[in-house]
């Protein structure tokens, strides 16, 4: 009975250990987890992003732009600096607000589709993670991005996006996705320039995800 009882307690253990290696060394379908990804974060309501962009101008790396924003809806909002000048743009339905960085006053601009040509990326994020086709993906582990556990997935889509393929090319992504829920939280864009093949590195990283946020016209 003593021995019966030994296996069946051995048989267990290695049942118990098999499952939590298999869990442990499972990877999912890298294709799958970046259309999940984007599919999740593009169908959000609401989030908070951060976006850095480094270029190499004159032989040296320059940030080019570093801004904070969110995202309600239709209406968004951006602090930070643009091309070394101070910048903060509030866009609400039709109208965009931009406060002048030397008088501080607010400026209306009643025409929003032309204020979001001119700033694409920092207006809208999401416009940087349109792609035609993804190509190949490739898994490469996992890592933590913000205390949560994420896959990090690479590939070289090709863009469907006007701006960036009017000056960069050779697109590189690095996607990272949340493993609890598989959002996209975190993507650094590698390119090139077209003229001169400097390279630009931007990185994008997104939180607050689906929660309740407000953003409000300025007084002025």
């Amino acid at each position: 009975m003593k021995k019966r009882g030994l296996w069946l307690l051995i048989g267990i253990s290695i049942v118990l250990i098999g499952g939590l290696l298999g869990r442990y060394f499972w990877q999912p379908d890298p294709t799958n987890l970046v259309t999940q990804g984007l599919e999740r974060l593009n169908g959000a309501t609401s989030f908070r992003y951060s976006l850095t962009q480094h270029q190499w101008v004159e032989g040296k790396d320059r940030v080019l732009t570093q801004i904070l924003g969110e995202k309600d809806g239709g209406n968004t909002r951006i602090l930070g600096q643009l091309v070394g000048s101070e910048v903060e743009i509030i866009q609400v339905g039709d109208s965009t607000y931009n406060k002048d960085p030397f008088s501080k006053k607010w400026i209306r601009y009643a025409n929003a589709p032309a204020a979001q040509e001119v700033f694409l990326a920092e207006l809208n994020p999401l416009s940087s993670l349109q792609m035609k086709e993804l190509g190949e993906v490739m898994l490469s582990g996992q890592e933590k991005v913000n205390g949560d556990r994420v896959w990090v997935c690479h590939l070289k889509p090709s863009v469907q996006n006007q701006m960036m393929e009017a000056f960069w090319t050779d697109f590189q992504y690095t996607l990272y996705i949340r493993k609890s829920d598989k959002t996209l939280v975190k993507a650094t864009i590698e390119a090139k320039n077209k003229a001169k093949s400097d390279p630009m590195t931007m990185t994008l990283e997104f939180k607050d995800i689906g929660k309740k946020l407000t953003i409000q016209t300025p007084n002025i």
